[in-house]
């Protein structure tokens, strides 16, 4: 009998320690994942949010000048200029380019938008949808538009960077929700510069 609480003992004790080692072990491999997720998310952060250089905007900008569909806004706070330029990628589908400027026509941000917009060369009005991918965003528009005019709701989904910030956003994503109207006779204005005060 005693050979037998000695060997249950013994064997406990063993056990205990293995449990022990696994989870040290368990422990170092989590760091060492989260380690290796965190340097992969800020290297894909740094690819996806690159240093755009001011040829670069103009290149741009001349593009977005050259499309068939112009369209421009001018936002209330403080003055900054939206402008969008599409052209027709195949029955009811659309492709172009969007570029946000401040109140000195500097460039803040640009990405390429796609999305449908049936009819886009009619003066009616019909239903659009479309796609923004900005460097720390993505933008959904969707509403009312014609050939003259682009309206309906703007919604902004963040795109974090961070490890943390991604659980939170996909645990509660963090989405805002506006209206825009733009529409083509107000691009001349919304390229035209501020005059000095």
């Amino acid at each position: 009998m005693t050979q037998r609480t000695l060997f249950s003992r013994t064997h406990c004790a063993t056990q205990r320690q293995a449990t022990r080692t696994l989870r040290h072990a368990l422990a170092a491999a989590g760091v060492c994942l989260l380690s290796v997720a965190s340097s992969a998310i800020g290297l894909a952060a740094a690819r996806t949010n690159p240093a755009i250089s001011q040829a670069t905007y103009q290149a741009l900008f001349n593009q977005l000048s050259a499309e068939p569909l112009r369209y421009g806004g001018l936002a209330s706070a403080h003055n900054r200029r939206i402008l969008i330029g599409l052209h027709q990628t195949g029955t009811g589908t659309v492709a172009g380019e969007m570029m946000r400027l401040d109140s000195a026509m500097r460039p803040l941000d640009a990405g390429p938008v796609t999305g449908t917009l049936t009819a886009p060369g009619s003066a009616q009005l019909s239903h659009c949808h479309l796609n923004v991918t900005l460097s720390d965003r993505d933008i959904t528009l969707d509403g009312p538009c014609s050939a003259t005019l682009l309206s309906g709701a703007l919604t902004t989904r963040p795109r974090p960077s961070q490890l943390w910030s991604q659980v939170t956003n996909f645990i509660s994503p963090d989405t805002s929700v506006s209206q825009y109207w733009l529409s083509r006779d107000t691009w001349q204005a919304a390229v035209t510069p501020a005059a000095a005060p």
